[in-house]
């Protein structure tokens, strides 16, 4: 398997390869402090070691909900906004056939809770009407806004459409291990749930079951995604050596462009399966 590569050739005219390795003892300083847990933010840290600490078990109660969740319905709508649901929908826009969404017997995963705008509640549960469908909600408090209208309208008709118990067989939240009114509802309820821990931000939650429960149900491999970010952070360990280390390469560069006032960066791709990466 090739592994992402760092090619900084094309700079070498505005900085050196000497500059650049310059900040070698600065940048190999500043992983030490991320993996010492000793940097600012250190209360978020989760992401760092999150693939290594992915356990089979848990991968097979994802891929086991998700397979509950495509034999029981058609669409799975993910409710949650932000990271909660960006991360999950950047990896299923990249794998998918980029006219999936016209294939009428693909399961879909779409997206709500992340507006609040009236036009596309009103499509959207005019589209949900005649469809066999679940509900992914994603929220640590259960309380933020937009979320929060998406759930109740959907949850409501869900539950006019197959009943209070059978709803109850197709809606999985996501949200903390202990406290929030989400946290209440579905243990009232009996809702599938998994946990968003409490050391990983919403933007960096792509690899727990924020997006690796939606990433499923779409139809995609989650051992071998995991199994990437873990060989990835294998690749951006503290003892790899920095010349063969994309993150501490990629970290010196940038700074040295910094310091030498090219202070604009854009990310660019021309891969529309890339959009929301």
């Amino acid at each position: 398997m090739n592994s992402i590569q760092f090619d900084y050739s094309k700079i070498c005219n505005f900085i050196s390869k000497e500059e650049i390795s310059a900040l070698y003892p600065q940048a190999h300083q500043a992983l030490k402090n991320l993996k010492n847990g000793t940097s600012k933010g250190n209360d978020f840290l989760g992401w760092l070691d999150l693939p290594a600490n992915i356990t089979p078990e848990h991968l097979e109660d994802i891929e086991k909900t998700a397979a509950d969740l495509r034999a029981r319905t058609q669409v799975l709508v993910v409710i949650g906004i932000g990271g909660s649901y960006l991360g999950a929908r950047a990896v299923i826009e990249a794998l998918s056939n980029s006219f999936h969404s016209y294939d009428k017997a693909a399961m879909k995963v779409i997206f709500a809770g992340h507006n609040i705008g009236e036009d596309y509640y009103h499509e959207l549960m005019a589209y949900l009407n005649d469809k066999e469908f679940s509900l992914c909600v994603i929220s640590k408090s259960g309380t933020t806004t937009e979320p929060a209208i998406a759930f109740r309208l959907l949850k409501d008709l869900l539950e006019s459409k197959v009943g209070k118990a059978e709803a109850g067989k197709r809606i999985v939240a996501i949200t903390d291990a202990s406290k929030g009114a989400l946290r209440t509802l579905a243990d009232r309820e009996g809702y599938k749930t998994f946990i968003i821990p409490d050391n990983v931000g919403g933007r960096f939650s792509v690899l727990t079951p924020v997006g690796l429960l939606p990433i499923a149900v779409a139809g995609f491999d989650i051992e071998k995604l995991v199994a990437g970010a873990a060989d990835m952070e294998k690749a951006c360990a503290l003892n790899v050596p920095f010349a063969e280390n994309p993150a501490a390469l990629y970290a010196a560069t940038r700074n040295e462009l910094y310091k030498n006032g090219k202070k604009i960066e854009i990310l660019v791709n021309f891969n529309p399966k890339l959009h929301y990466i």
